[in-house]
Parts: C-alpha cells; structure tokens; sequence
C-alpha cells in the first residue's frame, strides 16, 4: 500500500460511524481469514475458549474487575517495576 492510497484510506475511515468502522473491520478480517493454513482450527479454538469463558461469567463462577481497579493495579505495578529500574541519586 502506498503512502498516499493509506492516507486517503485513513481519511476515508475516519468519516465513518463506529459501527461503519466495525462492520469494514469484520469484512476485512474475512476476506483475509482462512488465508493461512491453520486459521480454521485457530478460529475455531477462539469459539470454543469465547463460549467457555462467556458460560464461567454468566454461571457466576468467574466475576468481572472494574477497568478502572485493573488500571490502577496496573499503574502500580509499572511503577513499581519502574522504581526497582531507576538507580538511587547520589549526593554530590
């Protein structure tokens, strides 16, 4: 794809209502899904592990976590690791 054919493409994209943008997202994954060896199992494997993990939610068996705990435990963690990764100042 050439710089110019993406930039109008992106352009193009950029007008349509989320669920325009959904609906081309879902056409352009099927026009290419299929086309690797494999993509049918894996396909079906994600079937299998969506409806395994959608009955352990609505069976009660599984609870959800706010996105904003997940975000925050999240941050927390990056800054920890961000700390042990910064070296202590010296005093001159």
């Amino acid at each position: 794809m050439t710089v110019a054919l993406k930039k109008h493409a992106t352009t193009l994209v950029a007008k349509l209502k989320p669920s325009q943008r959904i609906e081309l997202a879902n056409m352009l994954y099927s026009s290419v899904s299929g086309s690797h060896p494999g993509d049918h199992d894996l396909d079906a494997a994600w079937e299998k592990e969506i409806d395994r993990r959608l009955d352990e939610l609505e069976s009660g068996k599984i609870k959800t976590i706010p996105a904003v705990q997940v975000h925050a435990e999240l941050r927390r963690r990056l800054n920890e690791i961000q700390t042990r990764r910064i070296p202590a100042r010296r005093s001159a």
